[in-house]
């Protein structure tokens, strides 16, 4: 059975997390969170991504560093169990993600 991580565009997400993330278009964002949240439907980190698309709508900006950075580090615990062909990946993205969530501060 394919992990469902493993049909997600990973550089992608990583190419968009790179960027400042004050300058990442809603549309963008939103669409890197919808697919997320697609493959990952039932998992609490695709809750936590609903509750980032809503923060991000209401221009909540302390919500959006909150979240940012609990899904660093929730995407962070789930990399140390996956393949190691993208586990390095997913670790990436969770270090990113916190990263991101110190600067939406």
């Amino acid at each position: 059975m394919v992990n469902p991580i493993q049909s997600v565009d990973l550089d992608t997400t990583i190419a968009a997390l790179q960027k400042d993330p004050t300058t990442i278009q809603s549309n963008d964002a939103f669409a890197i969170i919808d697919a997320w949240q697609q493959k990952l439907e039932g998992n609490d980190i695709s809750e936590d991504l609903g509750e980032l698309k809503q923060a991000i709508q209401s221009g909540d900006t302390a919500a959006v560093s909150r979240i940012l950075t609990d899904l660093g580090e929730d995407t962070k615990a789930v990399a140390a169990d996956l393949p190691a062909n993208i586990s390095a990946k997913v670790q990436q993205i969770g270090s990113l993600l916190e990263r991101a969530g110190r600067k939406a501060k």
